[in-house]
């Protein structure tokens, strides 16, 4: 992976620097994300700083076996640190305190952008946006191992966690031979493989289960081959289910034979969320999902719209 060495040399010199330490994932976080911030945490606990993890939302129940998990914090009531680090956000919305902390992306702050999304603002003050990576976590990684800053085996397990997840196990098409040769060192280090895999991809709960059914009850195709299903806020209600319990579904409806693309539309708050994906060489999710305002990878993106989902029957009379 190439960085660039002045931003790279610069990143450094603030870490050497800096005691406390903010790090941010983005709201609603995945596996990218929290593994992103609590590998960080980690490495700075490590180098005897003081690190804090904030974030919009409170981490999914699935990432309970993360090492420092409990650490997270929620909400944002200062931005008074030496050096403030945001992961896996390609844009400032995506954080939740754009608008209460607007001085985080005016580049007046310290602020480290690390993140591998094309569609990434460029909002800080140094940017390690690396687009070719599988992941943020591997961004950090490659970080750690040129800068000399040390990886335990709870640093191996965060960050081999968003690897995982954000290569959906190592079956997408981001999963590359430098990929693979990281996460065997990562292993080598001690990571938990058995936790990440068993907590985030062979455990189910009973209202994931009811939550899918509804999901792949409302799948369809249309007529030029994109496969769609819908989800409301009744669907949440009725089995009970959280919003982090969407996680891998569209990749799920994605696997329907001879679609183009595939689409879920995720009801909340009076927004629509749209999560795209595609196994086609030829078709970019991200230009679809720019058209809506939102962005993310070639293979893989999403975007939040203002509204709410309302059902519409067709018929039309067909000859005999």
């Amino acid at each position: 992976m190439q960085f660039n060495e002045k931003e790279l040399n610069s990143i450094k010199e603030l870490i050497d620097k800096s005691n406390r330490i903010l790090i941010i994932p983005h709201k609603a976080p995945d596996g990218d994300a929290i593994g992103a911030a609590l590998g960080l945490f980690q490495v700075f606990s490590q180098l005897g700083k003081s690190p804090m993890v904030r974030c919009f939302d409170e981490p999914p129940g699935v990432f309970s076996f993360m090492p420092n998990i409990e650490k997270v914090q929620i909400g944002l009531t200062s931005t008074d640190y030496d050096a403030i680090f945001i992961v896996d956000s390609g844009a400032t919305h995506l954080t939740g305190f754009n608008e209460s902390h607007p001085q985080l992306f005016d580049k007046s702050l310290e602020v480290i952008n690390i993140d591998h999304h094309p569609s990434n603002e460029f909002y800080g003050k140094y940017n390690l946006v690396v687009t070719e990576a599988s992941s943020a976590t591997q961004i950090l990684y490659e970080m750690c191992m040129n800068l000399d800053l040390p990886i335990d085996r709870n640093t191996a397990t965060c960050f081999l966690t968003g690897i995982y997840t954000d290569t959906g196990s190592f079956m997408h098409s981001n999963t590359t031979p430098e990929v693979m040769k990281i996460a065997a060192r990562l292993l080598a280090k001690g990571a938990n493989l058995r936790s990440i895999s068993k907590d985030l991809f062979n455990t189910t709960k009973i209202s994931t289960m009811r939550l899918w059914g509804r999901v792949l009850k409302n799948t369809y195709q249309t007529t030029d081959s994109v496969t769609m299903s819908v989800v409301t806020e009744k669907d949440f209600e009725d089995t009970g289910a959280e919003y982090s319990e969407m996680t891998g579904a569209v990749d799920y409806v994605n696997s329907v034979p001879e679609s183009k693309y595939s689409v879920i539309l995720t009801e909340r708050d009076g927004k629509v969320k749209g999560s795209l994906r595609t196994l086609r060489e030829e078709v970019d999710v991200a230009a679809v999902a720019s058209a809506y305002g939102g962005g993310g990878h070639t293979k893989a993106a999403g975007f939040t719209i203002p509204g709410y989902l309302e059902k519409e029957i067709r018929w039309k009379v067909v000859d005999n």
